[in-house]
């Protein structure tokens, strides 16, 4: 079995070679993510864990609020949780995150997505419901023999012909009738986006842009300490000065892979950026007019 550092390699050499862009490790800790990868309009924001429970409803929520700002899509990888091993095939969520073992994200790379939903009660399946229903109809099933064949009552039969998940064994029983599949794929890659919620903390270290009203989001898992969207474009920020020079490096790589702008916010420095990252001191924000401006003078220090 691998151990985490070994997994996160792996993992890592899987994208790679199925042309994905991928981040260097974020190695400042505590952090909500390991690394991004990218490959046309897909951003992943990958977490690798060896016991899935050590996730917690903090880390996954700042995952869901980075995926959210960035446009991508949280997912975690592990190994088993504290009961069992994960299961080949098996996509599993916590707090609304994705979660599958390597396996199944080996097998989704080479183009076989997984069939089987981990919920409480079991495991499911996602029904075809139209073609359930409409070779039922054709075959001159009732509702009535039909659940009598698997085990279930009309009502879990109508359910499942509006689109309700079915057991592993229910659905077995219908593709053995039918003699068909009517299993559908997890696409665990489809994230239900959210609002994410405004600057309320008491001490906001973001004065300098009270004045602008934008809608900034604290991250406490990060090299970075918030983001934000100017017109569209989504902003990474910082404004700890603590390892600052290992935090821009970090910075500048997740900026190219996500490809995103980014910025520090600095009490007065001389330089203009450190590792490509652009500074803008807190007198230069205070006098800014509008966000548009903070884009250009990145732009114009980037």
């Amino acid at each position: 079995m691998m151990n985490r550092d070994q997994l996160v390699s792996s993992i890592r050499t899987l994208l790679t070679k199925a042309g994905f862009f991928v981040s260097d490790i974020c190695s400042i800790r505590p952090s909500s993510f390991d690394f991004f990868a990218r490959r046309d309009n897909l951003l992943m924001i990958l977490k690798v864990l060896n016991n899935i429970d050590a996730l917690n409803a903090e880390v996954a929520h700042e995952l869901c609020n980075l995926a959210n700002v960035l446009k991508g899509i949280p997912l975690l990888i592990g190994i088993r949780s504290s009961t069992r091993q994960l299961e080949d095939g098996v996509v599993y969520y916590r707090y609304n995150v994705p979660i599958i073992n390597y396996g199944t994200f080996e097998e989704y790379l080479k183009g076989e997505e997984p069939l089987i939903c981990a919920a409480p009660g079991g495991l499911y399946v996602n029904i075809d419901s139209e073609r359930l229903k409409e070779r039922r109809i054709q075959k001159g099933v009732s509702l009535g023999k039909l659940s009598r064949i698997v085990g279930v009552s009309r009502r879990t039969i109508r359910m499942y012909e509006k689109g309700e998940r079915a057991s592993i064994h229910a659905i077995t029983q219908i593709e053995e009738f039918f003699g068909e599949p009517f299993t559908k794929s997890v696409n665990f890659l489809q994230f239900s986006r959210s609002e994410t919620p405004r600057n309320t903390l008491p001490d906001n270290p973001f004065t300098e842009l009270k004045h602008l009203n934008l809608h900034i989001i604290p991250i406490f898992r990060c090299p970075f300490d918030a983001i934000s969207e100017i017109q569209s474009d989504s902003l990474l920020m910082g404004i700890r000065r603590e390892r600052l020079s290992e935090r821009a490096r970090l910075l500048s790589n997740i900026s190219q892979v996500t490809e995103k702008h980014s910025f520090f916010i600095v009490e007065h420095t001389l330089k203009t950026n450190i590792e490509g990252i652009p500074l803008i001191s807190k007198k230069e924000l205070q006098k800014i007019k509008s966000p548009e401006q903070i884009l250009e003078l990145i732009l114009e220090r980037t």
